[in-house]
């Protein structure tokens, strides 16, 4: 199994309880965790003694956007290695780039659909459902 261990940061109760129904149906032994903004996020990843093995992180959120919140993570030391799926409602070039500017990180566009949803993370998280 691959990912285990998986954090979502987004400020978006609604989209982060349809995101773990959805992980939840690929899988329910996936460890899956929630925090409302980035700032929070950050703090708990440099206390934690083990990482998540992949954070979906909403683009737009108070206090730190997805690239501030990026720059801050990868300079961490651990933490600079976590695969980060940005996953955002907008797919503008803005969020695209940001996604490209770092290393282990894709763009994923939230969907519409739970079935939309639980498909497209089945692609990524494959390994757990295999």
């Amino acid at each position: 199994m691959k990912y285990r261990n998986i954090l979502l940061v987004d400020d978006d109760t609604e989209d982060a309880e349809i995101f773990g129904i959805a992980v939840n149906a690929l899988n329910p032994k996936i460890k899956y965790s929630v925090k409302n903004n980035a700032l929070d996020a950050l703090k708990m990843l440099q206390e934690l003694k083990k990482f998540p093995d992949i954070i979906f992180l909403d683009y737009h959120m108070p206090y730190l956007d997805g690239s501030e919140f990026l720059k801050l993570l990868r300079d961490v030391k651990g933490l600079e290695k976590i695969p980060v799926v940005l996953y955002s409602g907008h797919s503008g070039a803005l969020v695209k780039d940001a996604a490209a500017k770092f290393k282990k990180v894709q763009f994923l566009k939230k969907q519409n659909s739970l079935q939309d949803l639980t498909v497209l993370l089945q692609q990524i998280l494959e390994p757990l459902t295999a």
